[in-house]
């Protein structure tokens, strides 16, 4: 009952255009803020835990710590998922990072932290950004797999 009753003072103390603003199409409309980079390929990877050889460079950051993967966001094991980028372009390790494209995919806003590099990524400026995802089938999933915007949040 409970419940029931917060979700109509939710609904009607509301004004309409509140909710127009809000919702379009039954969609939530996610606000980015900061410098917009369009056409970007974004890819895949994922931690590879080999439990016969202690190597604990593939499973962690550019700083020494765990990756953090889209998966366990969506699960709410995680509070960002880890994006690699060209170490060369000097960002900020942790800089925040909105895609619309995966908010407006599950609905909400993920929040993106760049906290990791690779030698593939050398020399692709912001042209190419790499997601963690959970596993090796998680990384052939076309949703991750695919040309985004990227927006490099302000602080």
């Amino acid at each position: 009952m409970f419940k029931v009753i917060c979700i109509y003072v939710l609904i009607f103390s509301f004004p309409s255009e509140l909710f127009a603003k809000l919702f379009r199409n039954n969609e939530i409309k996610f606000h980015c803020v900061g410098r917009k980079y369009e056409n970007v390929s974004m890819a895949a990877y994922y931690p590879k835990y080999n439990y016969e050889i202690d190597n604990e460079e593939d499973i962690k950051d550019d700083n020494g710590q765990t990756l953090q993967t889209l998966q366990d966001y969506l699960d709410d094991r995680a509070d960002f998922v880890t994006l690699a980028m060209d170490k060369k372009l000097k960002l900020p390790y942790g800089t925040p990072v909105c895609i619309p494209e995966l908010n407006e995919h599950f609905g909400h806003k993920i929040r993106f932290e760049i906290r990791d590099s690779g030698s593939d990524l050398d020399n692709m400026g912001f042209h190419r950004v790499d997601v963690c995802v959970r596993s090796e089938i998680d990384s052939y999933d076309k949703y991750v797999n695919r040309k985004v915007t990227l927006i490099i949040e302000e602080y």
